[in-house]
């Protein structure tokens, strides 16, 4: 597991409910069509449509376990937002704009010149004398 998956997840999950479908169909028509040209007397594509509806079925279920998490947190914002309010919002917005530089001031002190290093203070190196 890739740790942005808490990330990527939900995109996965909606992408698939999305997909899974249209794979299912994919894949039980090409199995009904080897099956109906390989007959021998046993329909076995069922089993393939079966476990397919079974896949589609979990994606739908995550797919909407997912939708309802971000129902449930845009909710819970809006409720957060009508309690305290645009004061509130304008508070972090001035805490963020006093602890994040700005950009001249980044761009000077990338642009300023390095400090000398510890080693080019003690002077030249001497070697030992022959």
């Amino acid at each position: 597991m890739h740790p942005f998956s808490f990330i990527t997840r939900p995109v996965k999950d909606i992408t698939d409910a999305i997909v899974m479908p249209f794979r299912a169909i994919f894949v039980v028509g090409l199995t009904g069509f080897i099956n109906y040209f390989t007959y021998s007397g046993q329909w076995w594509f069922k089993w393939v449509a079966l476990g397919m509806g079974i896949a589609v079925l979990v994606a739908w279920a995550r797919a909407a376990k997912t939708l309802l998490l971000l129902a449930v947190v845009s909710f819970v914002g809006w409720k957060i937002y009508q309690r305290y309010g645009a004061q509130a919002r304008q508070r972090f917005d001035d805490w963020v704009a006093r602890t994040q530089p700005k950009t001249a001031q980044v761009l000077q002190a990338l642009r300023a010149p390095a400090p000398p290093s510890a080693g080019a203070a003690a002077g030249p190196a001497t070697g030992p004398a022959a």
